[in-house]
């Protein structure tokens, strides 16, 4: 006759099926000499098997002991499990769901370990054959996982100690990498040598079940010594568990190979009693120790209440106090506010009467401020007159305050018109004294009718101005002067001299600017004063003269409040070349104001601009 067995022969050819055993049923003759010829298959490397004899009633009996205690506890735990999943979504607390997984993987581990998988699957595809090797490997790494996570959770390693915390996440990390290696090894068959293989086994097989279980005790003492005293439980549960530990080691190397064949029934059968009650004891002090730190969860709350019922008692008892006093400190303050009306309401009237002698100082300085204004206007050179002495030009004055000290000054004299742009000094009344000092000066220098250069009149300016502010060169003299430029244009030679204490002059012709510099050197007391220079140039028809104080360029403006610079004001007489010159002050005024927008104007502003 011929028997068949083991994982290769499909279930319904398999002579006689017990878990994952090659067995077969053999007839045999009492007293009789019998001999068996056996002949083995194997998709990998098998060492000499050894065989043993058992009589069928005794096996079958044993088989029928270990699934009533395999079925029993594994629905104990199931049943465990699913009560713990109710109290993750009553409590949400992820503790639970953690130990609920953990002891669902456990019994699966537990069902697989014992060979109850391959008793019900026969490798007649790749995916079966591929479950039923990867199926040990996978649940073990996956019992890990949910291990080390109630681990996390239950110690609350991540809010009281973070170093142990990412160490375990590290470890949860390495066991997912080496579950999804094992995975692959399983799918893939790596060739790998056999002592290389079954060390790489024992190492993994270390990482899953005896790297944890310390990892996380020496937490769990750290923990004690804290006064924590729910760790205690885990403390026992995974002492309790090292002896499932080595038992699972064990398991492991020898079920991955052909040897497990040569175990006894008894043997088999107080392993998996064994492996079931440490898994039981173990989670039934989990259970305890859950169920501890829950309790000290409400007695903590229940504390933490009655502290909050007690404060708002006492809130309640100085609320009261307080509002004893508050009301006696009302009426007291009734009182002082009363007084305090009445001295506030004194106070008030003399206020109003100071406010009201202000407001009509205010008005007085005002109107006279104005007044002086429509002086400073008044000798300024009138429109009509400047109409008729210049086809083309323009003048943009706009003051900081009423009045000015930026002034132009434009006069006829021969055959030449002398134009003068001065920046005096300060700004406002200081300023405007100062212009009217210059305008005086000026008007004194030409009435004398001898013919100047430009340099010259600054230079006779400036021994006046010295001479009126009594300027001898001492620290305590006053540092007051003006910066100004002088263009003389001689109508006749078509000439333009020009000459500038600071201010320069700008010559605009066929689309190029020509800079003409002033001295640096003020119209005043200076450390190093020398002869102002004169610039002659040659004027061609339609060239475009202008002079200016420094009001204009040094406004401050745009998005980022910088100012607007002399680069941008030659870039802006450049543009405006093809305009008529009024149009010109229109387009130079619109862009002073566009840039400057809500920022302050900082300065006088005084632009002359003529086309020959």
């Amino acid at each position: 006759f011929e028997k068949r067995s083991g994982v290769l022969i499909p279930i319904d050819e398999r002579d006689f099926i017990y878990k994952d055993w090659h067995a077969a049923s053999l007839p045999l003759d009492q007293g009789a000499e019998q001999i068996f010829y056996i002949r083995w298959k194997a998709e990998s490397e098998i060492g000499a098997p050894k065989m043993s004899f058992i009589a069928q009633e005794t096996i079958v009996k044993h088989d029928r002991i270990e699934r009533m205690v395999l079925f029993a506890l594994s629905g104990m735990m199931t049943i465990i499990a699913f009560f713990f999943i109710i109290l993750f979504f009553a409590l949400r607390d992820r503790q639970y769901i953690y130990f609920a997984f953990y002891i669902l993987t456990f019994a699966g581990f537990l069902f697989v370990s014992q060979g109850y998988l391959g008793e019900f699957l026969w490798k007649e595809n790749v995916f079966k054959s591929v479950l039923i090797s990867g199926a040990e490997t996978f649940t073990l790494s996956l019992v890990t996982i949910f291990f080390l996570l109630f681990g996390i959770s239950y110690l609350e390693l991540k809010q009281r100690m973070s170093g142990w915390y990412w160490n375990v996440v590290v470890l949860v990390g390495l066991v997912g990498i080496g579950m999804v290696v094992m995975l692959l090894d399983s799918i893939f068959n790596f060739d790998i040598e056999g002592q290389f293989e079954g060390v790489v086994i024992i190492i993994w097989a270390f990482f899953v079940a005896i790297v944890p279980l310390f990892l996380l005790i020496t937490p769990a003492i750290l923990r004690i010594r804290t006064g924590f005293k729910p760790a205690w439980y885990f403390l026992i549960a995974n002492l309790v568990l090292i002896p499932l530990s080595i038992i699972s080691i064990n398991q492991i190397t020898f079920i991955l190979s052909v040897s497990t064949i040569n175990e006894s029934v008894l043997s088999r059968i107080l392993q998996v009693s064994g492996v079931f009650v440490a898994a039981i004891l173990q989670i039934l002090i989990f259970s305890m120790g859950l169920a501890r730190k829950l309790r000290l969860d409400e007695l903590e709350k229940k504390i933490a209440q009655k502290r909050v019922i007690d404060q708002l008692t006492e809130n309640e008892k100085l609320k009261d106090k307080v509002n004893r006093e508050l009301e006696q400190k009302v009426q007291e303050r009734t009182r002082e506010i009363r007084d305090q009306k009445e001295e506030i309401e004194s106070q008030r009237d003399e206020i109003e009467a100071q406010r009201d002698l202000v407001f009509a100082q205010k008005k007085e300085i005002t109107d006279s401020i104005a007044y002086a204004q429509r002086i400073q206007a008044a000798i300024l050179p009138h429109k009509t007159y400047l109409d008729k002495l210049i086809p083309e030009y323009f003048i943009l004055y706009k003051p900081r305050d009423i009045v000015s000290g930026d002034f132009y000054w434009i006069k006829e004299i021969d055959s030449s018109i002398v134009i003068v742009v001065a920046d005096c000094t300060g700004h406002g009344v200081p300023g405007a004294f100062m212009s009217m000092l210059g305008i005086t000066l000026l008007n004194e220098l030409f009435v004398e009718g001898r013919s100047k250069s430009p340099g010259e009149i600054l230079g006779e300016l400036r021994t006046k101005v010295k001479a009126m502010l009594v300027q001898e060169g001492n620290i305590r003299d006053q540092k007051d002067g003006m910066d100004m430029a002088i263009a003389l244009i001689n109508k006749e030679k078509k000439e333009l001299q020009f000459a500038g204490a600071y201010n320069p002059l700008y010559l605009i012709r066929q689309g190029e600017l020509i800079e003409l510099k002033g001295d640096k050197q003020p119209i005043g007391i200076h450390w190093e004063e020398t002869k102002f220079k004169d610039h002659v140039v040659k004027l061609k028809e339609n060239d475009s003269v202008y002079v200016f104080s420094d009001g204009y360029v040094d406004q401050y403006g745009g998005d980022d409040r910088k100012k607007f610079k002399t680069h941008k004001f030659k870039e802006l007489l450049l543009s405006v070349q093809s305009k008529s010159m009024e149009k010109q002050k229109q387009e130079i005024e619109n862009t002073f104001e566009a840039w400057r927008g809500n920022v302050e104007q900082i300065d006088d502003v005084c632009v002359v601009g003529v086309r020959v």
